[in-house]
């Protein structure tokens, strides 16, 4: 029997696991990670990742050889007999990666050049044992007869470090097969492997190493986690599953969520889905019920000093006054100031809308297109004081408008200026004469190696007084107040292709279609994997505009006095990560809408993240179309 993964770690790397029918694994150099640290090389320097190898508690769990089936030229296609060939790896099992090699050299003089990016083991997913071993062939059989006494450049398992295959038998049937492992992998370099083992117990061995390690991955996971999942609803449907205004269902495909509190000390939390607004109270999945039957809602807000309540639906912005869809406690007869009001242009779709104060004034721009250019309108949002006029109803003016020549996809308010994040990257613009800038520069980026048009911009956070970092979709980049790259090295590389990102002092979380990344925004390193199916963020601090927003951070978010209090919305599928081969079968899933609460273990830093934002008194360059 295998040692249990914890007693195993406990003895550290000297430790002698379990021995094999066909691979010994004696107490060995290669069960060192200090092994590998000296001798793992990456083909090239843009790829290396940081396996953590000199770390004490770094573990070996297993190492072996693997084979790969390979297509042959049609030269050797004739000379071998067969349609493919075979190469072999040298496959190393950490606790924490699981590395793909081809081993270069002999005994103390070996290297192991990495074969393809490192897997995370959080990304990592067996598969089923669906694929029949496959024959080898007179190629493989040769090789496989000479795996003792290895000629010039052909690399076998190493007799000088004790590891050893089984002797070749060609009588034996089961000599004659290799047996399929394979696995899928999640990320940035996602894809599916199927590696070959030379006998069933191999492909038994490794199948069992790499599930204890999956679970004590797992297990390390929850005990050391930032944040825990509490639902918010479960109780979800697709439309036309759905009963008419079941009390606690939600139908349709959720877009967005929304907590916000009443003047009465009441609080809500909205959902927008495309079939309409549910409100309910928190905690309360059954209160959950829909009070507005608009289609295809995408974003919600709410304006606290005139009780409004912000809608965009089928691309049409709305306004309607909060009372009229949550009646006061203490005036539960009194008649709402107005119904739901149309703000936008119906025949001028609406891409999207942000909210936030700006010179003391409450405004809500939103975004269409004209052409290739972005153009936005600017609505205040103010209390009439004329005396023929009731000052009880709040008034939705046209402002401004001004445009950008780029596809815009989100606009941030910062504390004079707003950032509009599009194809260009980061615009800072001043509405007070619609000057801007763009950061980072090009010539910085290039300086990177990242391409501008190839990066996405998808949020941007002050992390401290003079810093921000801004997000992009596969990376992120620290810099100054004027968008000069302030660290070295300036970039975090995600570990998979970001479409949405949030922040909790001090944490990063970057949400993928199959897990949230969680990253601490000082050190730059992995946190946490919050793992699931077509992952969304719903809400991300944004979308609440209070009368008086002291020390507000970026983009209009309210300042938590609380660093316990949850910001953060999901939805996810409540699917393993393993269950990546179920994705499009057809078959309906519930959609699981959850909070990110903060546990015992969120690190708060002893200054707050909460300084003032970019200032009249900033000097940017002048923009330049």
């Amino acid at each position: 029997m295998i040692k249990p993964m914890a007693e195993y770690q406990s003895r550290g790397s000297s430790a002698e696991p379990s021995t094999s029918t066909s691979i010994r694994v004696p107490r060995d150099a290669r069960l060192s990670a200090s092994w590998y640290a000296e001798r793992l090389e990456f083909k090239d320097t843009s790829t290396v990742v940081d396996l953590g190898l000199t770390d004490p508690e770094r573990q070996v769990l297993h190492a072996g050889p693997l084979f790969r089936q390979t297509e042959l030229s049609p030269l050797k296609r004739t000379v071998s007999g067969g349609g493919a060939g075979w190469k072999q790896l040298w496959v190393v099992l950490f606790d924490n990666y699981l590395v793909m090699t081809k081993q270069k050299g002999q005994g103390a003089d070996s290297r192991y050049v990495v074969w393809k990016p490192p897997v995370r083991l959080e990304f990592l997913a067996l598969e089923s044992l669906s694929i029949r071993p496959v024959q080898r062939s007179n190629t493989l059989s040769r090789m496989m007869r000479r795996s003792e006494s290895p000629g010039p450049g052909r690399i076998s398992p190493d007799p000088s470090l004790s590891f050893s295959l089984s002797p070749f038998d060609p009588s034996s049937s089961s000599s004659d097969a290799y047996y399929p492992l394979s696995f899928h992998t999640h990320g940035k370099h996602a894809g599916s492997y199927t590696l070959y083992a030379a006998s069933a117990e191999d492909r038994a061995e490794w199948r069992r190493r790499l599930r204890e390690a999956l679970a004590a991955r797992r297990a390390a996971q929850e005990a050391g986690s930032i944040f825990r999942l509490e639902t918010i609803t479960r109780d979800t449907a697709e439309s036309q599953e759905a009963p008419a205004h079941a009390e606690g269902l939600v139908t349709g495909r959720v877009a967005c969520t929304l907590p916000f509190g009443m003047s009465d000390g009441r609080h809500f939390i909205a959902i927008g889905s495309e079939d309409g607004v549910w409100v309910g109270m928190p905690h309360q999945p059954q209160s959950i019920q829909r009070v507005m039957s608009l289609k295809l809602v995408t974003q919600i807000a709410y304006l606290v000093e005139y009780g409004l309540l912000v809608v965009l639906a089928d691309k049409v912005l709305y306004a309607i006054d909060i009372e009229s869809v949550i009646p006061s406690s203490a005036h539960p007869t009194k008649q709402p100031a107005f119904g739901l009001q149309t703000i936008s242009n119906p025949h001028h779709p609406v891409h999207f809308f942000s909210v936030g104060r700006l010179g003391g004034r409450t405004l809500i721009t939103y975004k269409k297109r004209k052409g290739l250019d972005s153009v936005f309108r600017l609505l205040r949002v103010f209390r009439p004081t004329e005396q023929w006029e009731s000052q009880d109803v709040p008034k939705v003016k046209v402002d401004r408008e001004f445009f950008l020549p780029s596809d815009a996809h989100d606009l941030l308010f910062l504390k004079t200026k707003v950032c509009i994040l599009c194809t260009r990257g980061f615009e800072i613009m001043d509405l007070t004469d619609f000057s801007s800038a763009t950061i980072p520069l090009e010539d910085d980026l290039r300086r990177l190696g990242k391409r501008s048009s190839a990066c996405k911009p998808i949020a941007m956070f002050r992390i401290r007084e003079d810093e921000f970092l801004l997000c992009y979709d596969e990376f992120g980049l620290y810099v100054d107040k004027r968008g000069a790259p302030s660290r070295s090295p300036p970039t975090i590389e995600w570990e998979g292709v970001a479409t949405q990102a949030a922040w909790h002092a001090p944490y990063v979380l970057l949400f993928c279609s199959s897990f949230i990344e969680v990253r601490h925004v000082e050190s730059g390193r992995l946190a946490q994997i919050i793992s699931g199916q077509d992952v969304r963020c719903l809400w991300d601090g944004r979308g609440v505009v209070h009368p008086e927003v002291q020390g507000a951070d970026i983009g209009g978010f309210h300042d938590f006095d609380d660093p316990r209090t949850p910001r953060i919305h999901a939805v996810m599928d409540d699917s393993e990560i393993s269950s990546f081969a179920s994705a499009g079968n057809g078959v309906p899933r519930r959609q699981h809408v959850v909070e990110l609460v903060p546990t015992e273990r969120l690190v708060v830093p002893g200054t707050r993240y909460s300084p003032s934002l970019l200032s009249l008194a900033d000097t940017l360059p002048p923009y330049t179309p």
